[in-house]
Formats: C-alpha cells, structure tokens, sequence
C-alpha cells in the first residue's frame, strides 16, 4: 500500500482570531500554514497540531500544540525548519 502525503509549511503566526479549518472563534493567535497549493491558511493550535505531522521511528505523529506554536513563532523570525506532512485518505 503506497501512502501519499500532503505538504505542509509553516509561516508564521497571525493575530487573526478564527481559525480557518474549524471556524472556532476569539482565538488569541492562528498558525499560518501553506498547503502544497499555495493557499495560506489560519489554524488554531488545536488543528495545526493535528494537522502538522513528524516522522518517529518508523511512525507518524502529531505534534504538540506548544511545537505548533513554537513553529509559528519562529517562521515569523526567518527561521528554516522542516516541511512536515499529512496522510491523505483516498
């Protein structure tokens, strides 16, 4: 069984209080993350967590929400980190 990923890149983090992804709202800060298509999008904490995915011996996994953060953060400054992946389901 082949599995196939979709792309994710982390940007920065926006003041932006609604998340994109599930519409919560009176959010303190999003996640700006670019899908493979080029669309910037606004996730909570919550959904960037589950959305950004890390490779841990031999399996993949969510991150933390204080990671998605801290990834957040440091793309604002210029940082350069790892493009990190979603499984898609067919």
């Amino acid at each position: 069984m082949d599995k196939t990923y979709k792309r994710f890149t982390v940007r920065g983090i926006s003041d932006k209080p609604e998340c994109d992804v599930c519409g919560k709202k009176n959010l303190k800060l999003t996640i700006v993350i670019e899908d493979e298509a080029g669309e910037l999008l606004h996730y909570g904490s919550d959904c960037a967590s589950r959305t950004l995915r890390q490779d841990y011996q031999g399996k993949r996994h969510p991150i933390s929400r204080e990671a998605a953060i801290s990834m957040g953060r440091s793309a604002k400054r210029g940082d350069s980190f790892a493009r990190l992946s979603q499984q898609v389901t067919a």
